[in-house]
C-alpha cells in the first residue's frame, strides 16, 4: 500500500448543499431578475430627475397670451348701443313694452310709412320734414319733439333708411323714452346722489336717450339685506 504521504497534493473543494447543481441553476436565473430591477431603479431615478428639472425650469415662466405676449389693451367701456340693448333685455322693460300703447305704423312701400292712419312719411326725405309734420308725429307717439329730431338726425347721418327699418326705430324710440322717463322719475337716489337723477332727466328732456340708457344700466343696484335668502 502506498502511503498517502507520497500522493500528489490535491485540492478538494466541498460544495455546500446550497451550491449544488440544482441551486446553481437557480442562482444563474436570478441574475437577469436583479438586472431588471436595476434598470427599473435607474429609469425611475432618471424620470424623477427629469421631472424636477422641468418643474424648476418652469418656475417664473409666464404663460403667454394668445397675442404672443403683447400687453393686453384696456377693456373699453360698452358702447351706448350695447348698453341700450342690455336695458331692453330686462324683464321690466319687456313687461312695459308689451303694455305700451302706440299708434299703428304701417309700411306702405319701401320708402313710405303711414303713422296713425293719417300721416305719411317719405323716408327718402326725412331731413326735409317741416315743423308741423314733426309736431304731428311727436303728438302721435307722445314724445317730445327733440326725441324725434334726434332719431331723424341719426337716420339721416347713417345709410339710407328703409320704411321697415324706420318703423321699428319709431316704435322702439317711443317705448324707450316712456320707459326711461318712468324709471328715472320713480328713482329715489341715496343721499348725495341726487345729481345722477337730475342729469338723467335732463338727458331725456334734451332727447339724449343713449345717455339716459347708459346711466340707467350702469346705476348701482342695491344688494339684498344680509341673511335674506332669495329663492330662485
Amino acid at each position: 500500500m502506498v502511503s498517502n504521504l507520497f500522493l500528489p497534493a490535491m485540492k478538494i473543494e466541498i460544495i455546500p448543499p446550497a451550491e449544488g447543481p440544482a441551486h446553481a441553476g437557480r442562482r444563474w436565473q436570478s441574475k437577469p431578475r436583479c438586472s431588471r430591477w436595476s434598470l427599473i431603479r435607474i429609469s425611475l431615478a432618471a424620470l424623477v430627475t427629469l421631472t424636477q428639472g422641468m418643474i424648476i425650469g418652469s418656475v417664473g415662466q409666464t404663460l403667454q397670451s394668445p397675442d404672443h405676449g403683447r400687453p393686453s389693451a384696456k377693456a373699453e367701456p360698452a358702447s351706448p348701443v350695447l348698453l341700450a340693448a342690455e336695458g331692453r333685455r330686462q324683464p321690466s322693460y319687456q313687461v312695459f313694452a308689451s303694455g305700451c300703447t302706440a299708434p299703428a305704423i304701417t309700411v306702405v312701400n319701401g320708402t313710405t310709412l303711414e303713422v296713425g292712419g293719417k300721416q305719411k312719411l317719405d323716408v327718402s326725405r326725412l331731413d326735409q320734414l317741416t315743423t308741423p309734420e314733426k309736431e304731428t308725429l311727436d303728438g302721435q307717439l307722445a314724445v317730445p319733439v327733440v326725441v324725434i329730431d334726434g332719431l331723424l338726425r341719426d337716420c339721416t347721418n347713417q345709410a339710407p333708411a328703409d320704411a321697415t327699418g324706420l318703423a321699428g326705430k319709431l316704435r322702439v324710440t317711443a317705448i324707450d323714452y316712456k320707459y326711461l322717463l318712468e324709471k328715472w322719475t320713480q328713482y329715489h337716489p341715496p343721499t348725495g346722489g341726487e345729481k345722477v337723477k337730475t342729469d338723467a332727466l335732463r338727458a331725456l328732456q334734451s332727447g339724449d336717450l343713449e345717455k339716459a340708457w347708459a346711466m340707467y344700466v350702469t346705476l348701482p343696484r342695491p344688494e339684498p339685506p344680509g341673511g335674506v335668502r332669495i329663492a330662485g
